[in-house]
């Protein structure tokens, strides 16, 4: 961790000696709410519930953020070393989850890694490393054989929207690269017995006010980067405002209109694109996680 490189950022901090890196974490991992989770698409969430770790920090800092309240530097939560996110796992297993869904991981990467090459013969269920997209390809390969579900964003096409609203003009570069590598890991989908996902990548895609054009742009990268017969893609419809008055942008203190989505909706559909659609009962705050 002495220069830390996790994450895309490649910020170098000293988070062992207590610096504080672009994540806005030291160097043990911040879990700021645990346990079964009911919102997450119907194959991961299930009737049990997604076994989830939110852990606090961010390497993107989107202006529309629903999960401010732990991405921030000032976000609170449970210390824990690779151990006791090992035991965390093996506790909601016993839960009854159908998973453990490791939610925004990415500057952890070396301590959730750490925790699972202990634990990951003691699992009997699916992991998931649910993500922004924004990773490197050199830490995902430290992940190879212990992720079977990767649930990725993919948020921009646009550098432009990516430099604006999550100050990354890269992302859409660097999340390509890591998509391809994230599929190289587990292949194609797969589903259990009980048709709960059991392998394979599942893409999101969050439509935003007034960037339709650039979510069109989205859909077809990514029926370039992947195949799309062998994954998953959700179309969101869940953005709120009220996580964005707090910034500058007048476009994104609105809801999505129903032209928007449906629009979006339906390419997804004439591509060929496989997955899942949310109704406009989505965009609520009361599915936001209470931290």
């Amino acid at each position: 961790m002495s220069g830390c490189y996790l994450c895309p950022r490649m910020c170098g901090a000293d988070r062992e000696a207590g610096e504080i890196g672009y994540c806005g974490m030291g160097a043990l991992p911040l879990v700021a709410k645990s346990g079964l989770h009911f919102y997450e698409e119907p194959p991961i969430s299930g009737e049990n519930g997604s076994g989830t770790m939110f852990f606090c920090g961010c390497n993107l800092k989107c202006v529309f953020c629903q999960n401010k309240a732990i991405s921030r530097n000032e976000a609170v939560g449970d210390v824990m070393d690779s151990r006791a996110l090992a035991n965390l796992m093996l506790d909601i297993q016993d839960m009854g989850a159908h998973n453990i869904n490791l939610v925004t991981a990415t500057h952890f990467a070396d301590t959730v890694a750490e925790a699972l090459r202990a634990v990951k013969d003691k699992l009997s269920i699916p992991v998931i490393y649910n993500t922004s997209g924004y990773e490197r390809v050199e830490i995902l390969k430290n992940l190879d054989g212990l992720i079977d579900i990767y649930m990725p964003d993919l948020k921009y096409c646009s550098s432009e929207l990516s430099e604006k609203y999550s100050y990354a003009s890269d992302y859409f570069a660097v999340a390509s690269e890591a998509l391809r590598e994230m599929y190289r890991q587990v292949g194609k989908i797969e589903y259990g017995e009980d048709r709960m996902l059991k392998r394979g990548v599942l893409v999101r895609h969050l439509v935003l006010p007034g960037a339709r054009a650039d979510s069109a742009e989205v859909l077809r990268a990514i029926c370039r980067i992947l195949p799309k017969d062998e994954i998953l893609v959700s179309v969101m419809r869940q953005y709120t405002p009220e996580f964005a008055m707090d910034c500058e942008y007048k476009e994104l203190k609105r809801r999505l209109t129903t032209f928007e989505y449906e629009s979006i909706a339906d390419m997804a559909i004439k591509l060929g694109i496989k997955g899942f659609f949310q109704g406009a009962g989505a965009a609520d705050t009361k599915f936001t996680p209470d931290f």
